[in-house]
């Protein structure tokens, strides 16, 4: 479900939540199951969705996620890997225990069932084909761009 205020802009389910708030430029993921809140830049928060969108794309794991194929069938040393850019976040799943890790390179790491997983994949999904979601995080990157080559240039003319 998204909510969208003046101040933030939210993405919820049963399974997870993600809120990005328009004045601070951070991006919370609440991951409901772990009560645990992560607070994101918008380069972590993109990792993180490139690597949910790319899980979403991977026969392989979605056959497990989905129950397509049983994961109790999976052999007890199976583990499907992904790695995200620059492993800013990374993904371990473990069919036969139901499980999936996320690590982010801030060095924590998310484990979750199954039904958690798809719940925050459908959200950063949903998220990402949001126009105004889309329109916020561009904003901030061409502040940010702008900041940062105005104090290149500031430093090249002082040498």
């Amino acid at each position: 479900m998204k909510t969208n205020t003046h101040e933030e802009i939210s993405f919820t389910n049963s399974h997870a939540g993600i809120y990005l708030s328009k004045s601070e430029g951070a991006i919370a993921v609440d991951f409901k199951s772990s009560e645990i809140v992560l607070y994101l830049n918008t380069s972590l928060y993109q990792a993180l969705a490139w690597l949910l969108y790319t899980a979403s794309e991977t026969k392989e794991i979605m056959d497990y996620i989905t129950w397509a194929v049983d994961p109790k069938a999976a052999g007890k040393t199976s583990v499907i890997e992904l790695h995200g850019p620059e492993h800013a976040a990374c993904l371990i799943c473990s069919p036969n225990h139901e499980r999936v890790q996320l690590n982010l390179e801030i060095g924590v790491s998310i484990d979750l069932k199954f039904s958690d997983f798809k719940g925050l994949m459908e959200l950063v999904l949903e998220a990402q084909n949001d126009l105004e979601w889309r329109r916020q995080l561009l904003q901030w990157a061409l502040a940010n761009d702008a900041g940062d080559n105005h104090k290149d240039s500031k430093d090249k003319k002082a040498i």
